[in-house]
C-alpha cells in the first residue's frame, strides 16, 4: 500500500514549455507554475525556443504577452506542426485580447493562466518520457 507521498512520487508530471522576453515575468511565471506542480523549462529568446522545444518532449507550450504576435504566431505554428497534440497557450495582453493561433488563450492574472493551461491539458499530449 502507498502512503500519499509514495503516491505524489508516482504521478506522471507535466512538462510545460513556457517562452518570454521579460526576465521578471519569466520568473515569476516559471516559480508560479512550479508551485502548481509542472515541471517548467523557460526560454527567453526564438533560438532558445526552438532548441528547448526540437531537444525536449513537452506536454504543453505557454507563449507569454512579452513576445510579438508575430513571432508568438510563428512559435504556435511550429509546435502545431510538430506536434499537433501539445497545446498552446497564449498569454494576452489584457482581458480584452483574445488570440486564434493558440490552443486558449489565457488572461495575464496567475488564476487565469493556471485555469486555461489546465483547461488546455485536459485532452493532453503524452510524452514519450512520460
Amino acid at each position: 500500500m502507498f502512503t500519499s507521498a509514495q503516491k505524489e512520487q508516482t504521478k506522471p508530471q507535466i512538462a510545460i514549455l513556457y517562452v518570454g522576453r521579460d526576465p521578471v515575468l519569466l520568473l515569476v511565471r516559471r516559480l508560479l507554475l512550479e508551485y502548481a506542480g509542472y515541471i517548467v523549462t523557460t526560454a527567453a529568446t526564438y533560438a532558445a525556443f526552438i532548441k528547448e522545444f526540437y531537444g525536449g518532449d513537452f506536454d504543453g507550450a505557454v507563449l507569454c504577452s512579452s513576445i510579438k504576435n508575430s513571432e508568438r504566431r510563428k512559435m504556435a505554428a511550429l509546435v502545431r506542426d510538430r506536434s499537433p497534440s501539445v497545446p498552446v497557450v497564449v498569454i494576452s495582453e489584457s482581458s480584452f485580447s483574445q488570440h486564434d493561433f493558440g490552443t486558449v488563450s489565457a488572461e495575464p492574472q496567475p488564476e487565469a493562466l493556471l485555469n486555461a493551461l489546465a483547461e488546455a491539458l485536459k485532452g493532453r499530449h503524452h510524452r514519450r518520457s512520460a
